[in-house]
């Protein structure tokens, strides 16, 4: 690990602990065996159920999950885990704080584009753990730890779970560093959260305005969906700066990000051709490609209307 490690914050925090991950490839997982981990652990967490409570209602959401992708690898210490404050064991059950979660994420592949993807392993990273719930989005979020398994967590360990699914999600992700502030009277409260925060929203800000200015005739590829084949054999989706798609989960950069991580996965590139109608949002190459992905069942895309010729079939 490097001897000097560059502040992120104007705010001067307190004291931190600081733990080295292994950084190994083979050891992402190591040690946390005795944490269940996947889709079988999704479920919420309730009253009387939970030791730690962070964000949330009660702190009028002051709390924030920030996943930033940097540019220069030099910023970022791979497997470095800072955390301020008391570990979650030092905790009386039934504790409610703010916090922040901040990671940074390196790789040669990776930029600011991949952000929605990268961020995702985060997301999950916490979701799927055993013991553990999430209601919200990142700048309005509220976790909790079940009681149950808070005897066998600890925010380090936390932190490897979640680096380790960020990695395994997204390929392109080659270093995380992860910081957490845990919110007590002693570390500042929520008045040292709300400064952090305002530090960081600008970034996450600039990312989302610069994302949502760009429009679907400032690109020339689109990108496609198969993935729910698996339930409808003859569906395809089209996903573009302006249009999702029905089921929520996707967006053109979260596409890109997929797409750019395996060429030969359920999303596709999709060449938009020429314009047909620019009003209805009809593209020759839209209607080529998802009339071969929908095994020949869908001729014609409008992407701006949701009742004739629908994105979605």
């Amino acid at each position: 690990m490097t001897s000097e490690v560059k502040s992120w914050y104007k705010t001067e925090l307190p004291q931190s602990h600081v733990y080295q991950l292994d950084t190994d490839i083979d050891m992402l997982w190591e040690g946390t065996e005795d944490i269940g981990f996947g889709p079988r652990f999704l479920g919420e967490i309730r009253k009387g159920q939970w030791h730690s409570e962070l964000g949330g209602p009660k702190h009028a959401y002051v709390s924030f999950m920030f996943a930033e992708v940097v540019e220069n690898g030099d910023d970022v210490v791979d497997g470095r885990v800072e955390i301020f404050g008391p570990d979650l064991n030092e905790l009386p059950p039934e504790t409610t704080l703010p916090f922040v979660q901040h990671v940074r994420l390196w790789g040669p592949s990776l930029n600011e584009d991949h952000t929605e993807f990268a961020a995702r392993g985060v997301a999950t990273g916490w979701i799927q753990m055993e013991g553990c719930g999430w209601i919200g989005s990142p700048d309005t979020v509220w976790l909790r730890v079940s009681k149950q398994v808070a005897p066998r967590l600890s925010w380090k360990k936390i932190c490897q779970i979640i680096r380790a699914n960020t990695m395994t999600e997204c390929p392109l992700v080659e270093k995380v560093e992860i910081k957490m502030i845990i919110g007590t009277p002693e570390v500042g409260g929520r008045e040292i959260i709300q400064t952090v925060i305002n530090e960081i929203k600008p970034k996450w800000d600039a990312l989302a305005a610069k994302h949502a200015a760009v429009a679907d005739e400032d690109v020339d590829l689109f990108y496609g969906c198969t993935l729910c084949k698996m339930i409808a054999p003859n569906h395809a989706c089209v996903v573009t700066p302006a249009v999702v798609p029905y089921c929520g989960v996707l967006s053109f950069y979260t596409c890109k990000a997929i797409y750019d991580t395996d060429p030969f996965g359920y999303v596709f590139a999709l060449p938009k051709g020429d314009t047909i109608d620019s009003v209805t949002g009809r593209y020759t190459g839209v209607d080529e490609v998802i009339w071969e992905k929908s095994d020949h069942r869908h001729k014609r895309f409008d992407l701006h209307s949701v009742i004739k010729y629908p994105t979605t079939n």
